[in-house]
């Protein structure tokens, strides 16, 4: 063959494979690896060692099988050795508590804010000016020690926020003590009281979005990873033996829906495409809890998927920016801290 001509053709080679990379369609990815499989002894080393690398640096399990040829032996090793539940929930672990000593952390100081508004409420109805007195230094310096995001969103929420709220009123009474005009202390007064009722009338707070955000998170990107290594991963070529028929076909229409968006950017396993209550459908069926078997017994697997199935509706909540309750943030709270126990035994 002529130089020339062959050179063309490695070209065309190189930049259809190119191409392919440049989606984000796993079977476009795919299509890059059949070429490089085929062409391997006429590619470039640089370009064949830089399609290699990114390659192997995607997640999608179709992907790294069929790389598989591709690699030397050690590198196979290093892909094929599966992660065990006990590596995947270890890895998750410290995160979690993480997330539940700041979820804690909100909770106390939300009740302080109602103990520390009644207290204050008390202290102007009997015609006192509000002044701390030890009424609400231990609400400041509580709040003092809770990480800063937490306290974010309620200064820029136009729902009620007891603790921002609480801070806001605290911050205004000192000022009160300084100005002249007896009226107007009077109507500031009277303001003060009414922002005081609405905190006690309020059981609601967006701060527990924000660490119930973190919290869901972490436990729901853990029990995806523990289903996508012991179930999706070893039986990609029968799921439909392994995950219930309404939820495969609601990650495949999902995952595709997303692939083919312009906007949207990168490709996932199909496990990203699981719903919340999906998680919950995966190891309700068949024997599927069987995988579980070394970190849960028959028994634990079966409240674990009931609290999951328990928590979606506060998940939608967090999801949609409604502000949670109190009562609905320890449920979260409790549920994910029994979770973590029965894991973690």
């Amino acid at each position: 063959m002529n130089p020339d001509t062959r050179n063309n053709q490695v070209q065309t080679i190189m930049a259809t494979i190119s191409s392919f990379m440049a989606s984000r369609r796993s079977e476009d990815k795919l299509r890059a690896v059949s070429l490089l499989n085929q062409y391997k002894n006429v590619l470039p080393p640089p370009f064949f060692s830089r399609i290699l690398e990114e390659l192997k640096k995607d997640t999608h399990s179709e992907i790294q099988e069929a790389l598989h040829p591709l690699l030397t032996t050690e590198e196979e090793e290093m892909v094929s050795v599966p992660v065990s539940n006990k590596e995947i929930v270890a890895r998750y672990s410290g995160s979690l508590e993480y997330a539940l000593k700041k979820a804690l952390e909100i909770a106390n100081i939300f009740d302080l804010s109602h103990v520390t508004a009644k207290a204050l409420r008390q202290q102007l109805t009997e015609g006192r000016n509000g002044s701390d007195n030890g009424v609400y230094s231990d609400f400041i310096r509580q709040k003092s020690k809770i990480s800063s995001d937490l306290t974010l969103f309620p200064q820029i929420s136009l729902t009620v926020s007891p603790i921002g709220a609480l801070s806001e009123v605290i911050r205004i009474i000192p000022e009160l003590s300084k100005k002249n005009e007896k009226g107007r202390v009077k109507s500031d007064l009277k303001a003060i009281e009414a922002k005081l009722d609405e905190i006690l009338e309020s059981d609601q707070e967006i701060s527990f979005n924000i660490a119930g955000y973190e919290l869901l998170y972490t436990l729901e990107r853990m029990m995806r990873d523990l289903i996508q290594q012991r179930i999706m991963k070893p039986h990609m070529d029968n799921l439909q033996t392994k995950i219930p028929a309404d939820v495969l076909e609601g990650m495949k229409k999902r995952k595709d829906a997303e692939e083919n968006n312009p906007i949207s950017i990168g490709t996932y396993e199909l496990i990203e495409y699981c719903d919340f209550t999906d998680l919950k459908k995966i190891l309700e069926k068949g024997r599927n809890h069987e995988f579980f078997s070394d970190i849960f017994s028959f028994e634990e697997i079966k409240t674990v998927y009931s609290k999951l199935g328990e928590l979606d509706p506060i998940r939608k909540k967090i999801a949609h920016s409604r502000p949670l309750t109190r009562k609905e943030f320890e449920r979260l709270r409790l549920y994910a801290t029994d979770i973590l126990d029965r894991i973690r035994k």
